[in-house]
């Protein structure tokens, strides 16, 4: 019996990381199909623009094959026990859409305040 339970008890924990897999899946291709544009449009806006690439031509967003969604930008400066910090929903809640342009260059898209940050990586 007990063999059984832990049987069920397996199904159930497989169950539910399948479908929360599928769940960060579907929403992740939702957020980039509904926001892919407009975050384009910002990291070629950007008021801090990145150097150009060694041959000159402008990057175009638009065109990358990779575009994830991130919680959390890992490049501000505060730590986890900082709750009072104003910039910590920043660093560990806030939504952004990272769209990568080639040669190095990644473009951080905040969904929440509409700003892009174009670094170096």
């Amino acid at each position: 019996m007990r063999a059984f339970v832990l049987f069920l008890a397996l199904l159930v924990a497989l169950k539910i990381g399948v479908q929360d897999s599928f769940y960060r899946a579907a929403t992740t291709d939702a957020l980039v199909a509904a926001y892919r544009v407009r975050a384009a449009q910002a990291c070629a806006a950007s008021a801090s623009p990145a150097p150009a690439p060694a041959d000159g031509a402008a990057i175009d967003w638009s065109k990358g094959d990779e575009a994830r969604v991130t919680i959390g930008k890992p490049s501000v400066p505060v730590h986890f026990w900082q709750f009072d910090h104003e910039l910590w929903d920043a660093r560990y809640r806030q939504p952004f859409l990272v769209l990568s342009g080639g040669n190095g260059l990644s473009c951080a898209y905040d969904l929440l305040a509409d700003t892009a940050e174009i670094v170096r990586s």
